[in-house]
């Protein structure tokens, strides 16, 4: 079958490689020249493990335009653009709005759209509102994506359901249809009102935004008397009833889905009214979590651990004249995305707290830079170390499982390492000469 997609950003992308994988012939269109171009000369322009292999492996299954008007063979049209922060908060559907728009507008009554974007609550009345009660016109059903950066390929082909949702009762039939798409997927799946299906989508990821705040309270916890944190993990991951998984502690979550999503869910129920005091906690823990851990260095570095607050509070800056070596600046590892980085964020909270910052990044670096330009990037961890007076170690880059400690060692100005990932081969950097120390283990 052939499938057209608008939006050629990371679910745009790997949504459609995952189709062509299917089978179905798959024509991608953006309205960004630059980014078609090089998708057409086989430049990615976003990192994702295996993306690029798989394609050039799709051949003339996958083709790339700048046209938004569908081929009229076409019998679903894909919306994969982005609903970013808007003037009235996480998700704005200004983008998706658009697109639907315009495919309203070119396809017949036979035809259906595909909203893949993330939705706000909101989101099926709007697309509504925009259809109007035209009886012609196509059918619209939401397919909401579960996929994760670093591991997205695998996701489409293996995911833990298909969902998919639908406006009103004439677009039941096309919901299901939709589903047909997926052929040679072993995934349950579930269809309802796109209503619901947006609640499962944030759901899903505010639930796990508040597992990841959890587990890094317990690393703290862990820390304060003793105990081992991964090991905690897994017990509780031994319960059926809570899983193993986003139980292992780091610098905060961040990426585009669980920070926005757990905000926009605790304002749409603030919005609507409704108190939500979990949801309403989940941002505030990840934040404190964060500054919990540049006091943690500030007291490793054998300062005052004292509650790091922003300069301009004016109070004595913890970290003055240290120098910090921050390795890694993607929200995690196997993918170039800086956006809502917990990165970032400890660069910005080790800068009001007085240190200088010099990071690295095997693949993020260049984003970033355009992200946080006044921060200085090197583009070794040796590099990074020279002079400095702590590694912290910010994203679990398989790379940072070996590197030369001696190198680093003698590099640095001080000898502490700080693992927020539990990725620093400790007995190779204590041989170096290094004091490391890893977030929630003894």
């Amino acid at each position: 079958m052939h499938i057209f997609l608008l939006g050629a950003g990371h679910v745009g992308l790997v949504t459609a490689v995952g189709f062509a994988r299917l089978g179905h012939t798959v024509t991608v269109a953006d309205i960004d020249e630059p980014r078609i171009a090089g998708l057409r000369s086989g430049r990615m322009p976003l990192y994702e493990p295996g993306l690029e292999a798989a394609i050039a492996e799709a051949g003339d299954k996958l083709s790339f335009t700048t046209d938004l008007r569908p081929p009229d063979d076409v019998r679903h049209a894909f919306v994969a653009v982005n609903t970013p922060q808007g003037p009235d908060g996480p998700l704005s559907t200004e983008h998706v709005e658009v697109a639907v728009s315009g495919l309203l507008t070119s396809l017949r009554g036979d035809q259906a759209i595909v909203v893949r974007s993330t939705l706000p609550l909101s989101g099926p009345d709007t697309l509504e509102r925009l259809r109007g009660d035209r009886p012609d016109a196509p059918a619209i059903v939401t397919n909401p994506e579960f996929m994760r950066e670093g591991s997205a390929l695998r996701d489409f082909a293996q995911p833990g359901r298909i969902v998919a949702g639908w406006l009103a009762e004439r677009d039941k039939a096309a919901a299901e249809a939709m589903l047909e798409l997926y052929a040679g997927i072993d995934a349950q799946t579930l269809v309802a009102n796109a209503r619901t299906v947006a609640l499962v989508k944030l759901a899903s990821n505010g639930f796990l935004a508040l597992k990841v705040a959890y587990a890094n309270e317990l690393a703290r916890l862990a820390d304060a008397f003793g105990a081992d944190a991964q090991i905690v993990a897994d017990g509780m991951g031994m319960d059926q009833r809570i899983g193993r998984s986003f139980l292992d502690a780091g610098p905060g979550f961040g990426g585009s889905c669980l920070p926005e999503q757990a905000v926009a869910l605790s304002s749409l129920a603030g919005a609507a009214g409704v108190p939500a005091p979990v949801l309403d906690a989940v941002a505030v823990a990840n934040d404190a979590h964060q500054r919990a851990i540049v006091a943690r260095l500030a007291g490793l570095l054998d300062t005052d651990a004292v509650p790091v607050e922003p300069a301009a509070s004016g109070g004595r800056l913890p970290l003055a004249g240290r120098r910090i070596a921050l390795l890694g600046l993607a929200f995690k590892a196997n993918t170039d995305d800086v956006r809502e980085s917990p990165a970032l964020a400890l660069a910005a909270l080790l800068g009001e707290a007085g240190a200088t910052v010099v990071a690295t990044d095997p693949r993020a670096s260049e984003r970033a830079r355009r992200v946080a330009p006044d921060l200085a990037i090197a583009s070794t961890p040796e590099a990074a170390a020279a002079g400095a007076d702590a590694i912290l170690v910010a994203t679990e880059w398989a790379e940072y499982r070996s590197i030369d400690w001696a190198a680093c060692a003698r590099a640095l100005r001080g000898d502490l390492v700080f693992d927020l990932r539990g990725v620093v081969d400790r007995a190779a950097a204590e041989r170096a000469g290094l004091r490391t120390v890893a977030l929630g283990r003894p």
